[in-house]
């Protein structure tokens, strides 16, 4: 009789496993819901703040020319240079040098290769420039101070020129015209251009301990625009090289070389960039940020997942300039929110970046799913974003947005989300 009960209990417990399952003891009720809206009040406390970065604080030099649209040149003052050296390491007594040339070199880290007949301009400027002169203080010097001129698309045209002994000399190939200008693309694609710069054309004056300034401007047929190394940027900004000779006890001229880089460097551009007004801002020189603050609605944290979030901002107007120019726009979470001064996150897997092409006013758009989703599960995380400019800077160009200060066009959020599943609700 045992023996039978136990069989019975076991013949119950015995799983079915082709059975379906019935309804709805095994289905929670309900259904996925995917929503998809745009938060048009959420951006809230919005504001431009300028002054993060200056022109000469920059990593790159634009150099654009753009007739009626904007002009932009770089400038630079190189170091000073001695003018007496000893003739031997032990001796107290020094005797005068003699420049016998120099030799200028930039490197070219933008340029555009749909350019026609593209010409780079050297002209010597005055050597008090500083961080403080305007572009209209150097009018005068560009219009005629020219100290030389390349064609930079005849140049790339040039045949290499791969003997031993010049590869020696240059350290790889190069590339040259009748005039004496080389060219060499280095192993990143950029461009170093050397100009050899005689006596009448790099002048050394003892008085003013050999220092020298000069401006590049650029003109072609069609898309005007390259940008040149700074100091700001590891061995890319412009360096001269000085030859010399000075006597030897002997009176036996020696040779030698001294290399020079700029103690200042920056562009000049025109028209200036305007001043803050009610909408948003990103870019320029000095550098303008945006801080925008995110008022998280009650419905992403409580009962829903985010999908995917874009930020929406409509521009006042396209960026004028050279046609094949852009640059990048940034997103980036405040650790805290301190206004102008707020630290920003490191953690790149939270930015959110958009291409802005010039002379072009669409509607501009910047992925923010992983940072909205951080923020609707986190309550205490500072809800705030800065947009900048990259690299900071290193342009004339600025975009502007319509702030929240004109409703009709005032930044925004699209949201797909998914409201969550009703687990264990028949």
């Amino acid at each position: 009789m045992k023996r039978l009960a136990l069989l019975l209990l076991l013949g119950a417990c015995t799983e079915q496993a082709t059975a379906p399952g019935v309804c709805p003891d095994f289905c929670p009720g309900g259904a996925i819901g995917v929503a998809d809206t745009i938060l048009r009040d959420v951006i809230v406390r919005d504001s431009a703040f300028s002054g993060y970065l200056q022109a000469h604080q920059g990593g790159l030099l634009p150099v654009t020319d753009v007739p009626g649209v904007v002009a932009s040149r770089a400038v630079f003052r190189i170091n000073a240079m001695f003018s007496r050296v000893t003739t031997r390491p032990t001796d107290t007594t020094t005797v005068p040098i003699t420049i016998d040339s120099a030799r200028l070199r930039l490197n070219i880290v933008r340029r555009d290769t749909n350019t026609a007949n593209l010409w780079i301009k050297l002209y010597r400027l005055p050597i008090d420039i500083d961080s403080t002169t305007a572009f209209a203080q150097l009018v005068p010097a560009f219009t005629d101070s020219i100290v030389d001129s390349v064609s930079l698309s005849a140049l790339l045209a040039a045949p290499k020129i791969t003997d031993t002994a010049t590869v020696r000399i240059w350290g790889d190939t190069i590339q040259t015209d009748s005039a004496g200008h080389v060219l060499q693309v280095a192993a990143d694609s950029t461009l170093l251009l050397f100009v050899h710069l005689d006596t009448a054309r790099a002048r050394f004056v003892v008085a003013d301990s050999g220092k020298v300034a000069y401006g590049v401007w650029v003109s072609a047929d069609s898309l005007a625009s390259i940008a040149l190394g700074s100091n700001e940027s590891p061995d890319r900004g412009a360096r001269v090289t000085w030859f010399y000779t000075y006597p030897d006890s002997a009176a036996v001229p020696v040779h030698a070389t001294a290399e020079r880089a700029p103690v200042f460097d920056s562009f000049v551009f025109n028209p200036p960039t305007p001043a803050l007004d009610s909408n948003l801002a990103v870019g320029g020189a000095p550098a303008v940020r945006s801080l925008l603050r995110v008022a998280i609605p009650a419905l992403l944290r409580d009962s829903a997942d985010v999908v995917r979030a874009t930020l929406i901002l409509v521009p006042v107007g396209a960026v004028p300039g050279a046609a094949g120019d852009s640059f990048t726009v940034v997103a980036r979470p405040v650790l805290t929110d301190l206004g102008a001064k707020s630290p920003l996150s490191t953690n790149t897997q939270f930015f959110g970046f958009t291409r802005i092409h010039l002379n072009v006013a669409d509607t501009v758009r910047i992925e923010m799913t992983n940072l909205m989703r951080v923020w609707a599960l986190d309550t205490s995380a500072t809800t705030a974003f800065v947009l900048g400019q990259v690299p900071e800077a290193a342009g004339y160009t600025q975009i502007r947005f319509y702030s929240t200060r004109t409703p009709a066009f005032r930044p925004s959020l699209h949201v797909t989300y998914v409201r969550r599943y009703p687990f264990g609700t028949p």
